[in-house]
């Protein structure tokens, strides 16, 4: 009778452990399954929810840092100073920014020149050394594999893509208004530095790339203060790769509001 009892006992705790490591293992697999719906739905709050149609997403294998597969942003750390760069999609950025009063800096249609078109990418540095960092703008770019370069494009690029194209309405100076406020090069100001400590986040906007291009990647040029006052600044170059779905860009269509 002691055995029968033994032996009931053992297998009430291996049930229990059983239902325990297979709880966890089903919570495991349901967090999993709903982390991107979270980050979705997170992104939605604040009107520019990931775009998961967008046809540019960075490559399996970076020259550089990690990309995140749900947010598609790519890190790169050296020297103390980290850079995160993630591509915003022609429909991401209509969908934030244009509004039944506003229309979006970046938007355009397809059958606009190339130059008047735009291929925006947010970009946080977070420098946490005790140098300042200079962000050299006229170095920041992109390349493709087919030798095309691209620079950055600012306020007066935009104003002059509307006026040319006849729409410097009041939904396109509120617009401007916002770019102002969001582009990298506005939001560093004049220096374009980064102090000891902090971080900044903007938008580099550049010419649209050519749409038969399959790999393009962005080049941010940093300079690091120098530790002795006679040295020279440090020049740090950090490499973001992207892949390009020339099928998927075709699909992107402006938003009419």
């Amino acid at each position: 009778m002691k055995d029968e009892f033994a032996i009931c006992r053992l297998i009430r705790r291996k049930t229990l452990k059983g239902d325990i490591v297979m709880r966890r293992f089903l919570f495991s697999i349901l967090a999993i399954t709903l982390l991107p719906a979270v980050v979705y739905i997170c992104s939605c709050a604040s009107g520019g929810a990931i775009d998961f149609t967008d046809p540019i997403t960075p490559l399996p294998e970076l020259s550089e840092g990690v990309a995140d597969p749900i947010t598609r942003e790519i890190t790169v750390t050296k020297n103390g100073v980290t850079v995160i760069v993630q591509h915003w999609s022609r429909r991401r950025l209509n969908r934030k920014y244009t509004t039944v009063d506003m229309r979006s800096p970046f938007y355009y249609l397809e059958t606009w020149e190339q130059s008047f078109q735009s291929e925006v990418f947010q970009v946080t540095i977070k420098n946490d050394t005790t140098r300042r960092v200079i962000v050299n703008l006229d170095q920041t770019l992109i390349n493709d594999d087919r030798k095309y370069i691209y620079r950055i494009q600012g306020i007066d690029e935009f104003k002059y893509k509307f006026v040319t194209k006849k729409m410097m309405d009041l939904k396109t100076k509120r617009g401007i208004q916002i770019a102002k406020q969001t582009l990298l090069n506005e939001v560093l100001g004049e220096k374009r530095e980064v102090l000891p400590g902090t971080s900044v986040q903007g938008f580099l906007s550049f010419p649209g790339t050519s749409s038969i291009v399959t790999k393009l990647w962005v080049t941010l040029v940093l300079e690091m203060e120098p530790e002795l006052a006679t040295a020279s600044y440090e020049r740090v170059e950090y490499r973001f790769d992207f892949n390009q779905d020339p099928v998927a860009r075709k699909r992107q269509l402006p938003m009419r509001r």
